[in-house]
């Protein structure tokens, strides 16, 4: 327990305190200055140390403008506050928490002392000796509660142990307390089926400081304590007997006649949630009962063999989710339990553990006067929302308690949900996690079918019918809640399912990263709205998938996978658009064998690794399929960040001819399934100029999760797009005010093309994610060369998300998406973005640049057998032959040279367009040329430098120079890129 002392030695004295409190005390310090704590004049405040008898060398401030009596650091605390005297337990943790004063439990200090001898003839196995103190320390009634007192103790029949052994295999092995390791022990009585106790019992050793929680309690001897059992019970029926007994004597002595004395229940008892809680309750002068455990069910004979001996049955339950759960249970099980409720504040104050505090024992560390736990007892209620009194002439009658029914409703889950933008309230009906708006109608039904239910009979029902509290009006004072909607963090994601809340996060040692909890439980204080769960059941499946890190040969670091299962659907289909080399794999390896190539597909239907690939060709595909894994996880996790501010960009990879429209490889599918997950608002990007529309965005909310630009056209620009990717995005809706949903609310950005997109530019590489998507599904016409027509219906034998979808297909597929979200988290906060093959994009891009006129022209100009590679070539000169071939009357310098660079890039005989030995300052070259009328001027020239022909290659270049990736320039040429 953090004492007085622990603070004032961590703040040098509680001069840390008052300077915190009172800066301008800073240049008092070692003086005799004065300084001013309220507006006067002259400074009356003095500051000083000295030697305190309790604290030793202490500060202390003296206000001569006030009371003029010195005060140390923690009552200048305590009055900057405004805290009365009772929260001095309060000011300390308080203290603690800010000058980082800690009191948790440590192996190396909190530990019992341990020794072990040979055992005796008279001590078998499995027996456990103890010798007991004869009374406790003040220590140790510290520990169980800060107003315990020796009496308290006696009165429930704890003893503090001095030793207690276990004796195995013929050895003792004795456990002795030590003032940092306090071990107790309660004698129990045990009870028979009747009620009555027995001479038999056992014992209830409690170790409060074990570091192991787990193992704070155990019984002895062993086998005797019943698997049913009450703790204060006996105590609370001797002290119900020892009442009467005295109340009937004084009965006798004061009445004379021979009416009999009729016994008297005790005003109340307070079921408690644990040892201590108990010791508390019984320090303030009340019965406390207890369980064995926190999800102890009292059962109804249990039930009324208490209330007969009590009034009024209270119940403490903890602020953790336990304690409330089980709480409102009990509270609803019996309408006639009052419960007691801790405030919510309490769990901002530490325990010992490091964790919040939640029961009796913590709450009276903070306040322990008698008159604090009265006003809890204050405030207290049952759920039973009537009363019932005799008239004078013995008829029953019943009236609605307010306060009780509002306690009923908000047990039962109904509260009026906190609004600051509408002045009506609004009703919801909250089960677990889940939240559902309902009308006033409805909760009159529920207390009307509860009535019906519990069998109350015609007065209640009638009470209930003909109660005006069940108004509209009258329940707008409805306990308000505030809820917390948002269902990610940075390193988090929560998702919704009919029966379940699914916590993914970035895995750590001995949790894998995806847990799943029953609806209100796991801790889980987030809510979804009832319309936006996930409208299936989830059950945890074994990891799909593993991806890590792997050192290739050169020392470079990549990710590899490996593949433990392909249970779910949507993972066959992601394997399948990553095989770029399917081609290959299935049919050119069996040209000859056409049997051969459809039995390895029925054994491969989705193989990353296929027969026949080089290891290259796989680790390509291996990287396809792990940037469509992270990019799922992105687009999964709700969470945006500026450093990630990214929109996916899904492509093809097959390489087409100019202006060729490939298309039909399943990437609007990618998207499309994440709206199963997610919210989508769907956008036509066959429109070019689609932002120019001011209400495009119309349909998006500040719940909406997900844009998808779907389809795009060749020419879209994509830059039209980047304040809403990286910003914050306003929406123009039609007859309606503009808004703006700041960036960290606003839905991501994703697109899908059959183009390859025009701009490499640093801008678009910053924003975009590409994803490549190969040709596995495709369309056979009489323009291509494939052997069939495949869709992703062949793959699975049914469409899926279709009406014929089972449950089990359902949940491998989320298992998938769930397990993609863990994996991107995993490596979320290391900046990686795992980024696809390019090549043949790039090689797309430069054909694009090019177009097929300027190429057709380039193969021959520049072509091997020709005159023009190697050699000095006037700039103007090969434009004007290129605009005579192509019959056109303008093109700029500045798209001639991109086509031209585009050229370069892509032939295999070709090194380099214009070598860096030969540029000058400026990174041109130049010539002085000579004129026909001998007139000289100096010019721009191009040399296009060929490669040697021993490692001339029979096909492009895999991979572009990076400088080549970008085209830096802004401006619009006759030959715009596509996208």
């Amino acid at each position: 327990m953090i004492k007085a002392e622990d603070i004032l030695n961590a703040t040098h004295g509680g001069l840390d305190i008052i300077l915190d409190c009172y800066p301008q005390a800073k240049g008092c310090v070692n003086t005799k200055k004065h300084f001013a704590i309220r507006d006067e004049r002259t400074p009356s405040a003095s500051l000083r140390e000295y030697d305190s008898k309790s604290y030793g060398k202490i500060w202390q401030v003296t206000d001569f403008g006030g009371d003029g009596k010195g005060e140390n650091g923690i009552s200048v605390y305590m009055h900057y506050k405004g805290m009365r005297q009772s929260q001095f337990n309060e000011a300390l943790l308080q203290l603690a928490a800010k000058y980082g004063v800690k009191d948790e439990l440590n192996r190396t200090v909190n530990k019992p002392d341990i020794r072990q001898r040979d055992a005796r003839q008279d001590e078998p196995d499995g027996s456990r000796p103890f010798e007991l103190n004869e009374k406790f320390t003040a220590d140790e009634l510290q520990v169980l509660g800060p107003k315990v007192k020796q009496a308290d103790v006696d009165a429930l029949h704890w003893h503090s142990v001095k030793w207690i052994a276990n004796v195995k295999n013929r050895r003792v092995t004795v456990k002795y307390s030590t003032p940092h390791y306090p071990i107790f022990m309660r004698e129990c009585l045990i009870h028979e089926a009747s009620g009555e106790e027995t001479e038999d019992k056992f014992y209830k050793v409690y170790e409060p400081l074990n570091v192991e929680k787990g193992f704070r309690f155990s019984y002895t001897p062993a086998g005797k304590k019943p698997q049913r059992y009450i703790n204060g019970l006996s105590e609370l029926k001797a002290a119900y007997h020892k009442m009467n007994s005295e109340e009937e004597k004084e009965w006798q002595r004061t009445h004379d006649d021979d009416k009999p004395y009729k016994e008297k229940k005790l005003p109340e008892a307070f079921i408690c949630s644990g040892e201590r809680d108990s010791l508390c309750c019984q320090s303030m002068g009340y019965h406390p009962l207890w369980f064995n455990s926190e999800t102890y069910s009292l059962s109804a004979e249990e039930y009324r063999e208490i209330m007969k001996y009590v009034e009024v049955l209270y119940n403490i339950p903890d602020i953790d989710e336990t304690g409330r759960r089980k709480g409102t249970e009990l509270a609803l099980t019996y309408i006639d339990i009052h419960t007691v409720l801790l405030p919510d504040w309490l769990a901002s104050y530490k325990d010992n553990r490091g964790h919040g505090r939640k029961d009796l024992r913590d709450w009276m560390a903070l306040r322990s006067e008698k008159k604090d736990f009265k006003n809890l007892m204050a405030n207290a209620l049952p759920a039973r929302f009537w009363v019932e009194w005799l008239t004078k002439d013995g008829k029953k009658k019943y009236e609605i308690d307010t306060a009780c029914l509002y306690n009923f409703l908000s047990l039962n889950g109904f509260h009026a949900l906190k609004d600051d933008n509408s002045d009506n309230p609004e009703y919801i009906y909250i089960d677990g996690n889940v939240v559902k708006k309902i009308k006033v109608g409805e909760i009159r039904q529920f207390v009307i079918k509860w009535v019906l239910d519990h069998h109350k009979g015609r007065d209640i029902l009638n009470l209930v019918l003909n109660s005006p509290r069940l108004s509209g009006a009258a329940l707008e004072s409805l306990g308000e809640v505030t809820l917390d909607f948002t269902d990610f963090t940075s390193q988090s994601q929560l998702f919704f399912f009919a029966n379940a809340t699914v916590d993914v996060h970035k895995p750590v040692p001995g949790d894998d990263g995806i847990r799943a909890y029953e609806h209100g439980q796991g801790g889980i204080n987030n809510y979804v709205w009832k319309e936006n769960v996930i409208d299936h059941r989830f059950k945890k499946l074994d990891p799909m998938f593993e991806i890590k890190k792997v050192q290739a040969e050169d020392g470079h670091e990549y990710l590899d996978i490996d593949i433990h299962n392909v249970n779910s659907y949507f993972f066959g289909y992601l394997i399948n658009t990553s095989r770029l080399f399917w081609r290959k794999e299935t049919e050119y390896n069996f040209e000859d064998d056409p049997e051969g190539a459809k039995a390895y597909l029925e054994k491969h239907p989705f193989d990353i690794q296929g027969d026949g690939l080089t290891a290259d060709e796989i680790r390509e595909q291996k990287q396809n399929l792990i940037n469509k894994i992270f990019v799922m996880g992105y687009m999964l996790h709700r969470y945006k960040s500026v450093t990630r501010a990214w929109a996916p960009q899904a492509m093809d990879n097959k390489i087409g001819e100019d202006g060729q429209c490939n298309g039909r490889s399943g990437k609007s599918f990618f998207f499309k399934t994440i709206q199963k997950m997610r919210k989508t608002v769907s956008l036509s990007g066959r429109k070019r100029n689609l932002m120019d529309d001011p209400h495009v965005l119309e349909q998006v909310t500040q719940f909406t999760d997900m844009v998808l630009v779907d389809d795009c056209d060749r020419y879209m620009d994509l830059g039209q797009f980047y304040d809403s990717i990286t910003s914050d995005l306003t929406v123009n809706p039609k007859n309606n005010h503009v808004f703006t949903i700041p960036f960290d609310e606003s839905p991501k950005f994703a697109f899908t093309t059959n183009y390859v997109p025009c701009n490499f530019d640093p801008s678009s590489q910053a924003r975009a994610l590409y994803m490549v998507f190969s040709d596995w599904y495709h369309e056979r016409t009489e323009e291509n060369d494939y052997l069939e027509t495949r869709s992703i219906r062949d793959d699975f034998h049914k469409t899926l998300y279709e009406h014929d979808y089972t449950e089990e297909e359902w949940n491998n597929d989320i298992n998938f998406w769930l397990q993609c979200t863990r994996f991107y988290l995993s490596i979320a906060d290391t900046g990686y973005k795992p980024q696809p093959p390019m090549e043949n994009i790039i090689q797309r891009k430069y054909k694009a640049d090019m177009g097929a006129n300027f190429e057709d022209w380039a193969d021959g100009y520049f072509s091997p057998e020709g005159d023009n590679l190697d050699k000095m070539l006037e700039r103007d000169n090969v434009l004007n032959d290129y605009m005579r071939f192509a019959n056109v009357n303008r093109i700029t310098m500045q798209s001639f040279n991109k086509k031209l660079k585009a050229f370069c890039a892509t032939r295999s005989w070709i090194d380099c367009l214009n070598p860096k030995e030969m540029q000058n300052a400026s990174g041109r070259i130049q010539s002085r040329v000579t004129a026909a009328d001998g007139t000289s001027k100096i010019k721009d020239m191009i040399y296009v430098k060929s490669k040697p022909e021993e490692i001339q290659e029979a096909k492009p270049e895999p991979q572009p120079k990076q400088q080549d990736l970008f085209d830096k320039s802004n401006e619009k040429s006759d030959d715009d890129c596509p996208f």
